[in-house]
C-alpha cells in the first residue's frame, strides 16, 4: 500500500512537471514603457497625509524590483495613535492592459488589490477594486494619483463611497 501511494505521488509530480515545463520555455516578460513610467518614481519621498482632518507625516521609498517589472514601495508614517507602515507592489499587466496594485499595511489583515490606468498624458492614474472595509465587509475602493511633476504627486483614496471628498489625501515630495 505504501509503495503504491509512493508510486502514485511520484507519477503525479512527474505529470505536473511535464505540464509546467513548457511554460518555462517561453520568454520571460520584459519591462515595457509602462514599467519605465513606474520606474520614474524610484527614490526617497517625504509625505504629508490628511485623514479626517488629522495630518500625519512620513517617508516613502520606491524601487524597481523583480527585473524591473514591479515597483515596490514602503511607507512609514506617524499618526496620532502610533506608527503606521505600509508596503505596495505596482506593475503593468500587458495582457489585461491595466496597471495592478497590491497594498498591505499595519491597519489591515488582507491585501487590497486594485486595477486601473494612467491617462495618455501620464499625469493621472485611476485605480479601483474591492477590499475589506473598516467593519470587515467587502467595500469599493478608488484611488487617484495626480503626477504634478517628477518630484511631486498627490494621492487620494476613497473607501465605500467613491465620489465626493476622499477619505485620505497624501502629498509626496521627492527628497533632494
Amino acid at each position: 500500500m505504501k509503495l503504491a501511494l509512493k508510486n502514485f505521488c511520484v507519477g503525479l509530480i512527474a505529470c505536473a512537471c511535464s505540464l509546467v515545463a513548457p511554460a518555462f520555455a517561453q520568454e520571460l516578460p520584459q519591462p515595457g514603457a509602462e514599467h519605465k513610467l513606474l520606474a520614474e518614481l524610484a527614490g526617497e519621498w517625504s509625505t504629508k497625509i490628511n485623514v479626517a482632518g488629522e495630518e500625519w507625516t512620513g517617508t516613502a521609498t520606491y524601487k524597481m524590483v523583480h527585473g524591473g517589472l514591479w515597483l515596490a514601495s514602503e511607507l512609514d508614517a506617524k499618526m496620532p495613535q502610533g506608527p503606521f507602515t505600509g508596503q505596495g507592489l505596482d506593475t503593468y499587466n500587458p495582457i489585461k492592459k491595466k496597471y495592478v496594485s497590491v497594498w498591505v499595511d499595519s491597519m489591515a489583515v488582507e491585501p487590497l488589490i486594485l486595477e486601473g490606468e494612467i491617462s495618455k498624458d501620464g499625469k493621472i492614474q485611476t485605480m479601483t477594486g474591492k477590499g475589506a472595509g473598516m467593519d470587515g465587509t467587502l467595500t469599493d475602493y478608488k484611488t487617484v494619483t495626480e503626477y504634478v511633476s517628477k518630484d511631486k504627486h498627490t494621492f487620494k483614496l476613497w473607501m465605500g463611497q467613491t465620489t465626493g471628498e476622499p477619505m485620505m489625501t497624501a502629498v509626496y515630495e521627492r527628497k533632494k
